[in-house]
């Protein structure tokens, strides 16, 4: 080492990069993130305890146009609700563009996932990632 130099006490790297056992995994979710609920793999899917007065739909059973958008018209009195096991990819508030179906989502919610299909919406959905779901 240079005698110039000062030696820099840093702190110990650690052993091992597992976490104690009796620290609980804690996730931080901000509230004006994008609405994400994450099932456990065999749990019951939380689609049952939903609102009577919302519509859960598979991701799977929706129909995308030749640019793989689907574009969401419902009332502002009911929610929707995205079932997949996909990752979500993208999410957000909508440039100006115009679908292959010729639908302007400009400003609209948006709501893309991991197979390459977007999602657009006037308000917001729920989207819940469960390994269970088709």
């Amino acid at each position: 080492m240079n005698d110039d130099k000062a030696a820099i006490d840093l702190p110990q790297a650690p052993v091992s990069a597992e976490a104690p056992a009796e620290e609980a995994l804690n996730l931080h979710v901000d509230t004006d993130k994008l609405p994400l609920i994450i099932v456990e793999p065999g749990a019951p899917s939380p689609a049952d305890d939903l609102a009577a007065d919302s519509v859960v739909l598979e991701l799977g059973d929706l129909l995308p146009d030749s640019s793989g958008e689907v574009v969401l018209f419902m009332g502002e009195d009911v929610s929707v609700n995205i079932m997949t096991h996909e990752t979500i990819t993208g999410f957000g508030i909508a440039d100006p563009h115009v679908t292959a179906s010729g639908v302007d989502v400009t400003g609209l919610h948006f709501y893309s996932f991991e197979g390459g299909l977007t999602v657009y919406s006037a308000s917001d959905i729920l989207i819940i990632n469960d390994p269970n779901a088709a």
